[in-house]
């Protein structure tokens, strides 16, 4: 039996780290960088330089934060429903494996299409060959997950949430063709 009073949680003054005071000001506060051009040594523009534009075909193409997280709210919510199919398909029976593939493939085609908003596409040869490249080893690495699928049904999860991570990145920054 576990006796309350001896639970009981120090006064604040008997628990300070001598690591970390938090009653004392911080004499160094770190300086957050919340934008690359603030950041020394990039390559990005400088404050006071010319914008390029950005919605020409095949220029670089950086949607808005608030594009960004519109997208990802329903990019996110469509994720969550090809989940609920998945477990559906497998409580109803369906080889967990064949199920699997379907959602990945299905899932990976619509965030290439819902990506087509921000007018992003590949034009050049080089541009062509490194995203067939890239298409290629996502493809494989969902087949992957596909085939691990009966043993580790979660194993979809997390392969659908690391390509929406990339996915994310790779839109954020003008990348995702």
């Amino acid at each position: 039996m576990v006796m309350w009073d001896s639970l009981r949680v120090p006064p604040r003054s008997s628990r300070t780290s001598p690591l970390l005071s938090l009653d004392e000001p911080m004499s160094n506060p770190a300086v957050l960088k919340l934008l690359p051009s603030d950041a020394p040594n990039t390559t990005g523009p400088r404050r006071g330089s010319t914008p390029v534009p950005l919605r020409g075909r095949g220029d670089l193409v950086i949607p808005t934060a608030k594009e960004m997280a519109h997208w990802r709210c329903e990019a996110d919510a469509h994720m969550e429903d090809a989940l609920v199919r998945f477990d559906a398909a497998i409580v109803a029976g369906e080889e967990p494996g064949r199920a699997a593939h379907r959602l990945c493939h299905h899932f990976m085609g619509w965030t290439r299409i819902s990506l087509r908003r921000f007018g992003r596409v590949p034009m050049t040869a080089e541009q062509r060959r490194s995203w067939s490249k890239e298409h290629a080893v996502w493809t494989g690495l969902a087949d992957l997950a596909a085939v691990d699928a009966p043993r580790d049904p979660a194993c979809i999860d997390r392969f659908l949430v690391i390509w929406l991570g990339v996915v994310h990145e790779a839109a954020a920054t003008g990348r995702a063709w």
